[in-house]
């Protein structure tokens, strides 16, 4: 005669096979969004924290991973209301034998540019234009139609362009405008 498991070991080993499945995804998208490893790290444990502790209210509306990952953009959103200030520290700046100094300083540049959009549209442009997500996948996120999820894309593009025409102007020419 087998026994039945016990519900919280169920759920345990059920985190489990979610945090294997997912944790690099969410980590990716902390740090897109921070640029600090230790930053990133800690919130995707607080994210995954979250789940589990506010799985019995998951009403299975949408996939684990879409609620997983609102959950981060969440933290995201709420850690860059926090800070003003990028946290790029100087020993995370790559110095590989092909490093091209021009393009990592592109990219700083870049960064900090996006730290000065809110939050909300730093995330839509981390999501699609970063992290590679669909329009339809990012309207799953934010539980919002197709057509918001593509304006407000691209009136972050716009106000991130703004953004670096009048405090980086030597980036118009590096960065690809989609």
């Amino acid at each position: 005669m087998s026994r039945a498991k016990d519900p919280d070991t169920q759920k345990s080993q059920f985190f489990e096979e979610i945090v294997k499945k997912y944790e690099k995804r969410l980590y990716s998208l902390a740090y897109r969004f921070t640029g600090n490893h230790e930053k990133a790290e800690e919130l995707s444990q607080e994210a995954f924290l979250k789940a589990y502790l506010g799985f019995p209210k998951f009403q299975h509306k949408s996939q684990v991973f879409t609620w997983l990952y609102r959950i981060m953009v969440n933290l995201c959103i709420d850690e860059s209301r926090k800070r003003k200030i990028p946290q790029v520290p100087l020993d995370e700046i790559p110095l590989a034998d092909d490093f091209d100094p021009s393009r990592s300083e592109t990219a700083m540049l870049v960064r900090e540019a996006l730290e000065k959009l809110p939050p909300v549209q730093k995330a839509y442009i981390v999501m699609h234009d970063l992290e590679g997500f669909s329009y339809k996948e990012i309207a799953q996120v934010f539980n919002c139609p197709l057509g918001t999820v593509m304006s407000r894309i691209s009136a972050a593009r716009e106000k991130l362009r703004k953004i670096i025409q009048n405090d980086y102007p030597e980036l118009l020419e590096k960065v690809e405008w989609k």
